[in-house]
């Protein structure tokens, strides 16, 4: 880093970056220069966080080694928290039932389904797929003996199906009207499809989290990948100046091409990158 982007960094308060394809790559490691400058923004008073899908396990290994100590936002908005063992500044799941009902649907199709609770994660049959996704986050995993019952329970933050893009698109059809006003779909890669509460949200998060860490206005430095969600967010907190710190992927949906709102934030995004 600079001298000159290092003071400007030390002119904000709170940095937030998404981990996967931001801080860490497909070797799944972070950079030691990176967890030492991360420390030392750290010790000159700059609340550092993550802003990740992943859940606490799979996660807070990277929280360590970069020596973070305010609240991480987990399950893409579903949880934040942090390590002291403090309440949950927000703590989500989804109602209970909606997943029984999603389960009818998806249960023959050709996806790889993995289900999200009290901080474990379980499967019905340990795919190639499955076994894969839980060595790459050093997750550990286990069987349900009778999904349609285990599936009426409450307390699911989040269930994640695996599958090629195609057989996501027609399951993620079906689904829409089965998990509408309980539940939303989450599109974080082309092959993974995630059914997280209505309300969660990595913006919605963020806002909480700042609240939180800060009681008057301050400002704030973000540096994750940028969706349809974050853009959107950004236009409704235009005051909030902006720091991109990381890799930029800007991912309009289809359904949000039409909105001019969007295209216009994300445009702008871009041009005060590019200045």
């Amino acid at each position: 880093m600079t001298p000159a982007a290092s003071r400007e960094v030390a002119g904000y308060d709170l940095l937030v970056c998404d981990l996967d394809g931001t801080l860490i790559d497909g070797s799944m490691t972070l950079e030691p220069s990176l967890a030492t400058a991360f420390r030392r923004a750290a010790e000159r008073g700059l609340a550092v966080s993550i802003a990740t899908g992943r859940m606490p396990a799979a996660a807070d290994r990277y929280r360590d080694e970069l020596g973070i100590t305010a609240p991480v936002i987990y399950y893409n908005g579903a949880l934040v928290r942090d390590g002291s063992g403090r309440p949950d500044l927000v703590s989500l799941t989804l109602p209970r039932g909606v997943l029984a009902r999603a389960w009818a649907v998806f249960s023959n199709a050709p996806v790889h389904p993995i289900f999200y609770r009290d901080g474990r994660l379980h499967c019905v049959e340990k795919t190639f797929e499955i076994r894969r996704y839980c060595d790459e986050e050093g997750l550990r995993v286990e069987v349900v003996d009778d999904p349609a019952g285990f599936l009426e329970l409450g307390a699911f933050i989040k269930t994640l199906l695996i599958a090629h893009p195609r057989d996501l698109d027609v399951v993620r059809e079906e689904l829409t009207p089965v998990v509408a006003e309980h539940g939303r779909l989450v599109r974080t890669r082309r092959d993974y499809l995630e059914i997280i509460p209505v309300t969660a949200s990595k913006g919605a998060a963020l806002a909480r989290l700042e609240a939180q860490v800060f009681f008057e206005t301050h400002e704030a430095v973000r540096g994750f990948d940028l969706t349809v969600e974050m853009a959107a967010f950004r236009i409704g907190a235009p005051q909030c100046p902006v720091l991109v710190l990381a890799h930029i992927e800007i991912a309009i949906a289809p359904a949000a091409r039409n909105e001019g709102d969007v295209e216009r934030a994300a445009d702008g995004i871009i041009d005060n990158i590019a200045q």
